[in-house]
């Protein structure tokens, strides 16, 4: 081709047809240009091409991800519910302590045990690969994301806190936590990874302890860290419903951006 327009080039100089060869030069450049331009829209379809590729994969591991978060933060926030019920019930005997038993008491006190959310975190915003993502409503419900997080953490930590420096003592100071921890483990198998039927660690129930119902009824500081336990608790999980609800409209944006 090129030795082509090479002889072209040649015979109109040879004939002194300046104006056509003029034409000619021009009409060269233009070709030259239009396959410069192509070359680049070629290049340019071809750098999208790798984006949309990345950007895929990106999207598709962030619904795995919060697909997993989500069921971590709903079972989370059943085992909150049922301290919640647990708590409500200890209080129940306060009014009511003809229909309390001690083991029981021990039981539901057994179950008060404080439950964190541990979501799989991304680096996308550190790393700068967010930018990679089209849609400006997930890119900021992603930034969002870890504030979020890190609210719900700073209340579930508030609920831990309490329960080690003032329930965990305290059953130690009124001598029955060797009883709470058989209790506890009574029904622990259901509270990890893999549910599976545990063997208790404890050996029974302590033989020395010698509080009754009665006395555990008519202690105010208990009730009051009960009462505690509860209130805390209730905030805990009013703020995992609503890390709940962004998780669910996350994963609604980004069905939308999928391509399947």
């Amino acid at each position: 081709m090129i030795k082509f327009f090479r002889r072209i080039r040649k015979s109109l100089l040879s004939e002194n047809k300046f104006s056509k060869y003029l034409l000619y030069a021009i009409g060269e450049i233009i070709l030259v240009v239009i396959g410069i331009l192509i070359a680049l829209q070629i290049n340019t379809w071809n750098e999208q091409r790798k984006d949309n590729v990345k950007e895929q994969e990106i999207l598709k591991r962030l619904r795995k991800e919060f697909t997993s978060n989500r069921a971590q933060l709903l079972e989370k926030t059943e085992s909150k519910k049922d301290i919640n019920r647990k708590c409500t019930r200890l209080l129940t005997f306060y009014n009511e302590p003809e229909k309390a038993e001690l083991d029981s008491i021990f039981a539901y006190l057994g179950s008060v045990i404080p439950t964190t959310f541990d979501p799989i975190q991304n680096d996308l915003v550190r790393s700068g690969n967010i930018e990679t993502i089209q849609s400006e409503e997930l890119k900021e419900l992603l930034i969002n994301w870890s504030t979020d997080v890190v609210q719900l953490k700073e209340v579930e930590l508030m609920f831990l806190r309490y329960w080690e420096l003032q329930f965990s003592n305290y059953l130690n100071e009124i001598g029955i936590s060797r009883d709470f921890g058989y209790s506890f483990w009574q029904k622990a198998g259901s509270s990890l990874l893999e549910t599976t039927e545990t063997l208790n660690p404890i050996p029974g129930k302590s033989k020395i302890s010698k509080v009754s119902k009665e006395e555990l009824l008519l202690d105010p500081k208990l009730e009051g860290i009960i009462t505690w336990s509860l209130n805390l608790n209730t905030f805990t999980n009013q703020e995992s419903q609503t890390l709940l609800k962004r998780i669910d409209h996350i994963l609604e944006v980004l069905a939308s951006e999928i391509e399947e």
